[in-house]
């Protein structure tokens, strides 16, 4: 029995010793990943999106998983622990097994309000569809609506690429450094900016042969309007009517805060 005892105090002063010795092993241990809701998509920890705008994406993101076998994640969080965010997406990535079929496929979009952080990694066959270059045109994208605290516009931009890319993907198209990706033009916009542009050059057309028809030209001074000899002028001053002042706008100093993108391996990165 005291042999026992003995053995159990001589464990427990090794495992304190260990502790002492290794503290940022037992703090990394400890530390969590955000929780992450299988029933979904969609994980907003940091309370961007309404009910209903939540909906709408958990939707979309369905659909592109049953069209195309690969899971499309957003997860926004206040913090990730001090960890680099493309570090903290892989490490959350790993841990709540968010890929899909054989090759664990799946793209995330992260989102950290710690240092306003955003991070997009691939996996599996996203990584092969969503290359450096990809990532970082999808990131170029997303970016203004980020910053103007636009998310669901940003998410729903993201998801909608996302579409695009592994729609063009199972056709063979794969966009790279040497095949550049290029924005899609509503047909609606096409037909309502043609109908326009018609409408104006009619309007020109129209004005110019009224204006042909039109005989009466205009004089230069008044003279031209008088009879010889009707208007004698018998006082003549100068009087200031008016005053001209030239103003320069002022460039406003505005410091975006986007600033660059970073690859690296299967994520890309930058601030917003």
């Amino acid at each position: 029995m005291k042999n026992r005892e003995k053995a159990r105090g001589m464990l427990l002063a090794a495992l304190c010793l260990c502790m002492s010795l290794f503290p940022g092993a037992v703090a990394s241990a400890s530390e969590e990943v955000p929780a992450f809701s299988a029933e979904g998509w969609i994980q907003d920890g940091a309370g961007f999106l309404t009910e209903e705008e939540e909906e709408k994406l958990e939707e979309k993101c369905g659909e592109i998983l049953s069209e195309y076998g690969i899971s499309v994640v957003i997860v926004t969080t206040n913090r990730f622990e001090g960890y680099d965010i493309l570090d903290w997406e892989r490490k959350l990535f790993a841990a709540q097994n968010l890929g899909t079929g054989e090759e664990n496929s799946a793209l995330m979009l992260g989102i950290s309000m710690a240092e306003r952080d955003w991070g997009i990694t691939a996996y599996g066959e996203a990584e092969r569809i969503f290359s450096a270059y990809g990532r970082e045109t999808i990131g170029g994208e997303i970016l203004d609506d980020l910053s103007d605290g636009d998310y669901y516009d940003s998410f729903d931009t993201f998801l909608n690429m996302a579409d695009t890319f592994m729609a063009d993907a199972k056709e063979g198209k794969i966009y790279s450094e040497s095949n550049h990706y290029r924005k899609r033009i509503n047909p609606v916009f096409t037909v309502v900016g043609a109908a326009i542009l018609s409408f104006i050059v009619s309007l020109i057309v129209v004005f110019s042969w009224k204006r042909g028809m039109n005989t009466r030209t205009l004089q230069n001074n008044a003279g031209a309007y008088l009879q010889q000899g009707s208007f004698r002028l018998t006082n003549r001053s100068d009087m200031f009517l008016y005053h001209t002042v030239n103003r320069t706008r002022k460039q406003k100093n505005e410091n975006h805060r986007s600033g660059s993108m970073h690859s690296s391996g299967n994520g890309t990165k930058g601030k917003f």
